[in-house]
């Protein structure tokens, strides 16, 4: 998700479609090119701009409802739904626990990028460890996945200059070694404890096929554990 604003003009997009498994959006003023998956511009008149990444949710509808419950969804009547269709719950789940087999490039991860580095994590280790600690650009975050498989969440792995370390906690939640407290991994707030209150930074990310991330973004480091790469 992006915001649509360029040197404080608002945009207006369409959809070109999939180029090398990755979809591709235009702009309707300068007709130029943007790559969805990182929101810049590959030609025309913009080309090398990119759009602002804002935090985003990828998740079960029914925990959307639960954190949000007043939400209501446009659906276009012209376009058919598919409950099966690929990033639905089943399917990621189906993708999670798809075993210790080699890497394939049609493998799910969850990517977030620094200002100098970006960072993948497979959605397969994911689902194996729940909580993957991790650094980027030097600060330490962490990647959380849901017990049912189908949310995922990078955080700010400090608070107030200390670097904490998490495990999993009761009710799809985390806890903190230092202190006890119990937060929040979608919010990243702490609930409970000496930190409650307190809220870990949340870095905005994108669900992904590995080969279409990697495609665009060749110097990511992928988070696998010890699946075969």
């Amino acid at each position: 998700m992006y915001d649509r604003r360029v040197e404080g003009e608002e945009l207006v997009f369409g959809n070109i479609g999939l180029i090398k498994g990755s979809l591709h959006i235009f702009d309707t003023k300068t007709r130029s090119w943007w790559n969805q998956l990182f929101g810049e511009a590959i030609n025309g008149d913009q080309e090398g701009k990119k759009l602002r990444k804002v935090n985003s949710l990828m998740t079960s509808w029914k925990r959307w409802k639960s954190l949000h419950p007043q939400t209501t969804v446009y659906i276009k009547s012209s376009v058919p739904y598919h409950e099966q269709s690929d990033f639905s719950g089943e399917y990621i789940a189906d993708m999670a626990t798809s075993g210790d087999g080699p890497l394939e490039a049609t493998d799910l991860i969850v990517g977030v990028e620094g200002h100098e580095q970006a960072r993948a994590f497979l959605i397969r280790h994911l689902a194996q460890e729940r909580i993957v600690h991790e650094t980027l650009d030097g600060v330490p975050i962490i990647a959380w996945l849901s017990e049912d498989n189908a949310t995922a969440s990078i955080l700010d792995g400090a608070i107030d200059g200390k670097k904490l370390t998490f495990s999993v906690a009761e009710n799809d939640q985390i806890r903190d070694e230092e202190t006890g407290s119990v937060w929040d991994p979608i919010t990243g707030t702490a609930v409970s404890g000496l930190m409650k209150g307190k809220t870990l930074q949340a870095y905005p990310t994108t669900y992904s096929l590995w080969f279409a991330w990697n495609k665009y973004r060749p110097d990511t480091e992928l988070v696998a554990g010890n699946i075969p790469r």
